[in-house]
C-alpha cells in the first residue's frame, strides 16, 4: 500500500478538482474554445476514476511516469481554481455595483478570460497539454487496468447523523484475563522491601496489529474497573510516535486533577497548571500518586528506530510510578510487542485476528444496523449471509475493517452490490479495506476527508467548525439548479463521513454528536491522499515547508521562527497559526507581511500579540479569503479596515479572546455579499459598546450573529431581525431600550428563529434619561414581545427593570416552551422579587446564574438536573434561621462593646443612628444594602427568611455578596454533599465558619475559595479534603491558624493575600509541595522567609499588591517558571531572580518600571534577560 501512495495520492487530488472545475472552465469556452479539455471531462476523467478504484494494478514501471504527469495536472488545475475564483470575485463585485445603482464593468473579467495576457488563456493551454500527453498514456494503462474489473455503478448513499454504538464481539477470552490480571492484588510486582528501586505497579501489555480492536478492548476494561471502584485515579494517556514524556507527564497530572472529581464537567484544570521543567513535573506526579492505587493506560506506544532513545524515554515516562500503592497497574496497547516489553510488561496478551465466525458477525452488526433479514425471501436472507461470510474472509480478521465496511454496507440492502464488493481484491489487507472504503465515499467528501489530515492525529473535531473549513475552500459543491444550502450539503458530507466511520463521535463535557475524532490509521489514510497538500508543525519542531503546500497548521510556542518560511508560500489557500502555553502569537506587522504575500488564502485563523486594536488594511486584497479568524486576548475593541466591505467572497468573519469587532469605518457591511456569520467573543468588557451597523437586514447569507444592537436610528430598528429566521447558534440583543413598544418587539419574530440555540436580552442603561424613556411597565411589555423559539437551550435577560418576569415563563405556560433550557441567567434584574417555578419550567436546566436581583426574596424549587448554581448580590434574599440571627445580633453586641442587651439594639440604633452605621460597618464590612441594618435591629420578621434546597446533583455552587447564615449553609452544603465540587463563598458578612463535621462530607471538593468574609475564623478539617486541588482564602482577617492535623497536606493552586497564611493553612509536607500561589491585595510584605518553604513553586501571581520590593529570596525558588506583576503600582526595582524563570509578565505596573524592563542596559533588563518570554502590557 506504501508503494502506491504517491500514486494514490496524485490520482486522488486530480479527481478532487478536476470534474468540478473542468465544468466551471466549460462554461466559459465562449471566449475560448477548447476540445481537449472536453475530452478531459468525457475521457480522461473517467479513465482516471478508473485507476483510482484499480491502481493496485497498475503496472510498476509506469507508476513514476503517471504520478508525474497527474501531479503536473493536480497544479495545473489548482492554478485555474484560483483563477476562476478571481474571476467569480468580479462577477459578485459586478452584482454589488449593480445592487447599489453603479456601471457594470466586465474589463477585469475579459482580461483575465480573453485579453492579451490573459491568465486563463495561459492555463488552458498548459491543461490541453497536458491532456495531450495523458491521452496517449492513459488509455493503454485504462486497457491494462480494467481487465477483469467492474466499473462502479451509481451510488444512492443513505447516511446518518450518528454513528453506531462501539461494540465487542470475540473477545471475551481476552477481556476475562486483561481484567482478572488488574484485579490481582499484587499480580508481578516486586517486593516492596527488595530494593530502593521495587516497583509497586506491574505492567500488562495488549499488543496485535493496527486496527485489531487494542483501544476499544482497553477502553471497555477501563469502564469495568471504573465501575467497581478498583483503582484511582484512572489515567488515559495517548502516545503519539516520538511523544514527549513532558507532555505526558502534563496529561497526567491533568487526568489525576479531574479523577478527583469524579465528574469532568466540575473542574476545569487550567493549562499553566502543569508548565513545568521535567523534574519539578516528574516530582509533582510522584506525590500525587504517593500511597495510591493508580491504573495509568498507555495508549498506541509506538517503537522508536533508535532503541537506547526510546528506552530512555520509557524509563523516564514511568519513574515517577515508584510511590504509588501495591497493587497498581500500567496497561499498554501497542502495536510492538518490544515497546510493551520495554516498559516492563510480563503479562503480554496478543490481540489476534478475529475468527471467522466473530467477525462475521461485527460486519453483520454494522451493516444491518439492527434490520432484520427475517422478512426477506429465505434464498436471499442465505445470499446476504453467504455474501457477508465471504467479504469478511477477505478482511483478514481486522475489526476496524470489518466496521468500516460494515459501516459502508450498511442499509444497502441489494445483493448484487454485497456480490460486487466481495469481488474486491483491495480487501485483503485493513488499510486496503479503508482505502476501498475510502473511494467509495462521494469525489467532494474524499477531499473533505484528506483535508482532516492538517490537524494533529486524535484532535477534536467541532461540527460546525469543520463544515466552515470545507466550505470556505470550495469543496462542498451544493447541488446544480438547487437552492444555496451549503450549510445542509456540509452536513451531508459530514454525516457520511459519520456514517462509514471515518468521523467517530466522541464525549466532550457530556455533549452529544458536536466532537468527533479519527482513528489513528484513518487519520494515516487520510495523510496518504492528501499528500504534500496538507502540512503541520507542532511544538518546537522544526521542519523545513514543502513549497507546494495549500494547507498549513501550526502551534508553536514561538510562530515567529516559521513565518518567514511561511511567507515564501505563496499557493497556500489554508493558515491555521495557533500558539501552545508560553506563546505570544505574531506581530501586527508580520500579520501585514503574511498577507501581503500570501494572496491565495482561502482560510486565516492567527493568534495576535497583546492588545490588537486594529485590523490591517491590506487584508481586504486577499481577494479568495472566506474565513478569517483572529484571536486576541486583551482586545476590549477591534477595529475593522475601511474597504473590509469589498471582501466579497469573505463568509465567516470571528474574534475569538476578548472584545467586540467594531464596523464603523466600513463604507458598507451590505456589500459583503457572502457574509454568513459574523461572531464577536464571548467575553465583553465592562465598558464593551456593540457599536454594529446600519441594515443588517440586507445580509441575505447571514445565518449567525452573536451581538445586535438597537438603536433609533434608521437601519439600526429590531425589525431589522424580521426576516433573519435562519439565524443560528448564538444571538446576544443589546439596547432593548430603544424599542418603543410591544408591537415593534413583535416585529422581530423571534419566536420564528427556530434554529437559535443561545439567546441573550439586554437593556443597556448608559444615562438616567434612558431609564426614564423606557419605564419598567414598558419594559415588561417589550419583554412579553420577544418571546424565545422553543428550542433553546441558553437564555439571558440582562438589566431588566420590570418588576415582573413575562407570561412565557410562567407556570401557565407548561407546553414544552422551554423543555431543551439548560442555561438561565437573570442579570441585574433589580426590580424583580419572584422568579417562575424553575423546577417545573425548566425540567432539563444544569446552570442557574442569578446576579444583582436586590429585591429577590426567596428561590423558587430547583429541578433535579441541575448542575452548577451562582447567588451574587441578591440583597434582600436572607437565608438563615431564627438560631442563627440572635447568633449575629449577639456577635454585633459583643464586638460593639457595649454594655446593652440584644433587645435594647433597635433603640440604640434609633438614638445613635451615626454610631450604630460605624459600628455595623467595622464588624461586617460595607454590605451596601439596607439589609444588615434592619436584620441587626429585629427588622426583618422570620417568616422572610429563606432556604436553598440544593439537588442532590449540585456540584458547582458560588454564594457572593448575600445573606446566609452558618446553619443554613450547613443545610444547604449537606443536600449536595456527595457531589459538590466546586464551592465558592465571597462577601457573606455573617459566616463564621464552616464546621468540621461538613468538611468531612465534602467527598469531592476540588475547589474551595472563601472571600471577603469578615467574621469568618474557622477552616477546622481541611485536611478531610482529600481530593482539593485549589484553596483561596483572602480578605478574611478573623481566620485563625489551623492545627497541625488540620492543615492541608498537597495542594496543587494557593490565593491569599498574605505570605503568613501559607504555613497556617499548610503543612510542612504541603508547603513543600505547592505549584502555584497567587498573592491578591496584599498591603505589606511581611515573612518573605516563609517563601523559602516553597521548594515545588513554579508559579508566582502578584496582584494589586501595595509592597515597596519585591521579596529578596526570589533567587532561592530553584523550581519557579512564571513570575507575574499585575496592578503593582509601587513597584520599580527587580531583585535577583533564579535562573529556572520561563515567562516574566508585567500587567498594567508602573510605567517607568515597564520601561526600564525593556530597556537594554538597565539593570531591571539585566535581571530578565536569561528569560525566554516576556510579556508587557497596560490598560488603554
Amino acid at each position: 500500500m506504501a508503494a502506491l501512495a504517491g500514486v494514490g495520492w496524485a490520482l486522488s487530488v486530480a479527481g478532487w478538482i478536476a470534474s468540478p472545475m473542468t465544468s466551471r472552465l466549460l462554461v466559459l469556452l465562449d471566449f475560448s474554445k477548447s476540445e481537449k479539455l472536453r475530452e478531459l471531462e468525457a475521457t480522461l476523467l473517467p479513465q482516471l476514476a478508473l485507476m483510482l478504484q484499480q491502481f493496485e494494478s497498475i503496472p510498476p514501471g509506469m507508476r513514476a511516469q503517471l504520478e508525474r504527469w497527474t501531479t503536473r495536472l493536480r497544479s495545473a488545475l489548482y492554478h485555474a481554481e484560483d483563477i476562476l475564483d478571481v474571476l467569480d470575485y468580479e462577477r459578485l463585485h459586478n452584482q454589488v455595483i449593480t445592487q447599489s445603482g453603479g456601471m457594470r464593468t466586465f474589463v477585469r473579467a475579459k482580461d483575465i478570460i480573453s485579453g492579451k495576457t490573459s491568465e486563463l488563456k495561459k492555463i488552458i493551454n498548459t491543461l490541453e497539454k497536458i491532456c495531450e500527453e495523458g491521452s496517449k498514456l492513459l488509455p493503454p494503462l485504462s486497457t491494462t487496468i480494467s481487465n477483469g474489473a467492474n466499473a462502479k455503478g451509481n451510488r444512492s448513499i443513505t447516511t446518518t447523523s450518528s454513528a453506531l454504538a462501539q461494540v465487542i464481539i470475540g473477545r471475551d477470552k481476552e477481556r476475562d484475563e486483561i481484567v482478572r490480571t488488574l484485579k490481582e492484588p499484587t499480580g508481578d510486582c516486586e517486593p516492596r522491601s527488595s530494593s530502593s528501586n521495587s516497583k509497586c505497579y506491574s505492567v500488562v501489555g495488549i499488543y496485535g496489529i493496527g486496527g485489531s480492536g487494542k483501544t476499544t478492548l482497553a477502553q471497555y476494561v477501563c469502564d469495568y474497573v471504573r465501575m467497581h471502584d478498583i483503582f484511582s485515579p484512572i489515567m488515559w494517556i495517548h502516545v503519539p510516535q516520538g511523544f514527549d514524556v513532558q507532555r505526558i507527564y502534563k496529561e497526567m497530572l491533568e487526568a489525576v486533577a479531574l479523577a478527583a472529581t469524579r465528574d469532568r464537567e466540575a473542574v476545569a484544570v487550567a493549562p499553566h497548571e502543569y508548565t513545568s521543567s521535567l523534574d519539578t513535573l516528574q516530582s509533582k506526579l510522584k506525590d500525587e500518586l504517593r500511597g495510591k492505587r493508580f491504573l495509568l493506560v498507555l495508549d498506541d506506544v509506538w517503537a522508536e528506530k533508535d532503541a537506547a532513545i526510546m528506552q530512555h524515554k520509557l524509563d523516564q515516562l514511568v519513574s515517577p510510578l515508584k510511590d504509588g500503592s501495591t497493587g497498581s497497574k500500567v496497561l499498554v496497547t501497542t502495536r510492538f510487542k518490544d515497546a510493551a516489553m520495554s516498559l516492563g510488561a510480563k503479562t503480554l496478551i496478543p490481540i489476534p485476528d478475529l475468527s471467522e465466525d466473530d467477525l462475521f458477525s461485527l460486519l453483520m452488526h454494522h451493516a444491518l444496523d439492527g434490520v432484520s433479514l427475517d422478512r426477506r425471501e429465505e434464498e436471499e436472507q442465505e445470499t446476504f449471509r453467504s455474501t457477508g461470510r465471504k467479504i469478511a474472509r477477505k478482511l483478514k480478521g481486522s475489526p476496524l475493517a470489518a466496521r468500516v465496511i460494515g459501516a459502508r454496507l450498511r442499509n444497502r440492502f441489494n445483493t448484487d452490490f454485497w456480490k460486487r464488493i466481495s469481488d474486491q481484491g483491495v480487501l485483503n489487507d485493513t488499510m486496503g479495506a479503508l482505502w476501498w472504503s475510502y473511494q467509495h465515499l462521494d469525489v467532494q467528501v474524499r477531499r473533505c476527508f484528506a483535508y482532516c489530515s492538517l490537524f494533529p492525529q486524535r484532535y477534536r473535531f467541532e461540527r460546525e467548525e469543520l463544515i466552515d473549513l470545507w466550505t470556505a475552500q470550495g469543496f462542498v459543491i451544493k447541488a446544480t439548479g438547487s437552492v444555496d444550502k451549503t450549510g445542509d450539503v456540509g452536513q451531508d458530507y459530514f454525516d457520511e463521513l459519520v456514517s462509514c466511520s471515518f468521523l467517530q463521535a466522541t464525549n466532550v463535557y457530556g455533549s452529544k454528536n458536536k466532537w468527533f475524532i479519527i482513528h489513528d490509521l484513518l487519520h494515516e489514510l487520510a495523510a496518504m491522499v492528501a499528500g504534500n497538500d496538507c502540512f503541520r508543525v507542532e511544538g518546537g519542531e522544526a521542519k523545513q515547508l514543502p513549497p507546494d503546500v495549500r494547507h498549513l497548521f501550526v502551534r508553536s510556542s514561538d510562530e515567529t521562527k516559521v513565518t518567514e518560511q511561511i511567507c515564501k508560500l505563496e499557493n497556500l489557500h489554508t493558515l491555521i497559526l495557533t500558539t501552545s502555553f508560553g506563546g505570544l502569537g505574531i506581530t501586527i506587522d508580520e500579520l501585514k507581511i503574511m498577507t501581503k504575500r500570501l494572496k491565495k488564502l482561502r482560510v486565516l485563523h492567527v493568534d495576535i500579540q497583546g492588545c490588537m486594536v486594529k485590523i490591517p488594511a491590506r487584508i481586504c486584497k486577499l481577494k479568495h479569503l472566506r474565513f478569517l479568524r483572529i484571536h486576541s486576548p486583551w482586545s476590549e475593541k477591534v477595529h475593522l479596515p475601511k474597504k473590509l466591505d469589498r471582501m466579497y467572497h469573505l463568509q465567516i468573519l470571528e474574534l475569538c479572546g476578548a472584545g467586540v469587532l467594531d464596523f464603523s469605518k466600513v463604507v458598507n457591511v451590505s456589500h459583503l455579499v457572502s457574509l454568513r456569520d459574523i461572531r464577536n467573543s464571548g467575553f465583553l468588557f465592562p465598558n464593551s459598546n456593540v457599536p454594529g451597523f446600519p441594515g443588517i437586514g440586507e445580509l441575505k447569507s447571514l445565518r449567525e450573529l452573536s451581538d445586535f444592537r438597537v438603536r433609533k436610528d434608521k437601519g439600526y430598528e429590531l425589525q431589522q431581525l424580521k426576516g433573519m429566521n435562519h439565524l443560528r447558534g448564538r444571538l446576544r440583543i443589546s439596547g432593548l431600550e430603544s424599542v418603543e413598544s410591544k408591537d415593534k418587539a413583535l416585529e422581530a419574530k423571534l419566536n420564528d428563529k427556530k434554529h437559535l440555540t443561545s439567546l441573550s436580552l439586554q437593556w443597556s442603561w448608559s444615562s438616567p434619561e434612558q431609564q426614564f424613556s423606557c419605564s419598567p411597565d414598558l419594559q415588561v411589555e417589550i419583554l412579553e414581545g420577544l418571546c424565545p423559539p422553543p428550542q433553546l437551550t441558553e437564555l439571558e435577560i440582562s438589566q431588566y427593570g420590570g418588576s415582573r418576569y413575562p407570561n412565557w415563563m410562567s407556570s401557565e405556560n407548561r407546553t414544552g416552551l422551554f423543555r431543551s433550557l439548560q442555561n438561565l441567567t437573570l442579570f441585574q434584574c433589580h426590580n424583580l422579587e419572584t422568579l417562575p417555578e424553575i423546577g417545573e419550567l425548566f425540567v432539563h436546566l444544569r446552570v442557574l446564574r442569578l446576579v444583582v436581583l436586590p429585591n429577590l426574596r426567596r428561590l423558587p424549587g430547583l429541578p433535579d438536573t441541575l448542575k452548577s448554581l451562582e447567588i451574587r448580590r441578591c440583597d434582600a434574599l436572607v437565608v438563615a434561621c431564627q438560631e442563627d440571627v440572635d447568633i449575629v445580633r449577639s456577635l454585633f453586641v459583643d464586638k460593639a462593646s457595649l454594655d446593652i442587651t440584644t433587645e435594647e439594639i433597635d433603640r440604640f440604633a434609633g438614638e445613635q443612628p451615626d454610631r450604630f452605621d460605624r459600628i455595623l460597618s467595622s464588624i461586617f464590612g460595607r454590605c451596601g444594602s439596607s439589609l444588615p441594618p434592619r436584620l441587626i435591629r429585629g427588622h426583618v420578621r422570620q417568616e422572610d427568611y429563606s432556604q436553598i434546597m440544593l439537588p442532590a446533583s449540585v456540584d458547582r455552587l458560588i454564594i457572593s455578596y448575600s445573606y446566609v447564615t452558618n446553619t443554613a449553609l450547613q443545610s444547604c452544603l449537606s443536600s449536595c454533599s456527595a457531589s459538590l465540587a466546586s464551592l465558592n463563598l465571597r462577601g457573606l458578612p455573617f459566616l463564621t465558619e464552616i464546621p468540621r463535621e461538613v468538611m468531612q462530607s465534602l467527598a469531592v471538593l476540588s475547589d474551595l475559595s472563601v472571600e471577603e468574609c469578615l467574621q469568618f475564623t474557622h477552616l477546622r478539617g481541611l485536611n478531610h479534603l482529600s481530593r482539593l486541588q485549589h484553596l483561596s482564602i483572602t480578605k478574611c482577617p478573623s481566620i485563625r491558624a489551623l492545627e497541625e492535623g488540620d492543615k492541608v497536606q498537597a495542594l496543587l493552586g494557593l490565593a491569599i493575600d498574605d505570605i503568613r497564611l501559607v504555613p497556617q493553612l499548610l503543612s510542612e509536607e504541603g508547603c513543600s509541595s505547592l505549584w502555584n500561589l497567587r498573592i491578591d491585595g496584599s498591603q505589606e510584605l511581611r515573612e518573605e522567609e516563609i517563601l523559602q518553604q516553597l521548594a515545588s513553586l513554579t508559579s508566582l501571581d502578584l496582584s494589586c499588591c501595595s509592597w515597596e520590593s519585591l521579596p529578596t529570596s526570589l533567587a532561592t525558588l530553584t523550581s519557579l517558571e512564571h513570575l507575574r506583576l499585575d496592578y503593582c503600582k509601587n513597584i520599580r526595582f527587580l531583585p535577583e531572580l533564579p535562573a529556572s524563570l520561563r515567562s516574566f509578565e508585567l500587567d498594567d505596573c508602573n510605567p517607568l518600571f515597564v520601561k526600564s524592563c525593556q530597556k537594554a542596559g538597565d539593570p531591571n533588563w539585566q535581571k530578565i534577560t536569561h528569560v525566554p518570554t516576556k510579556r508587557f502590557s497596560s490598560s488603554p
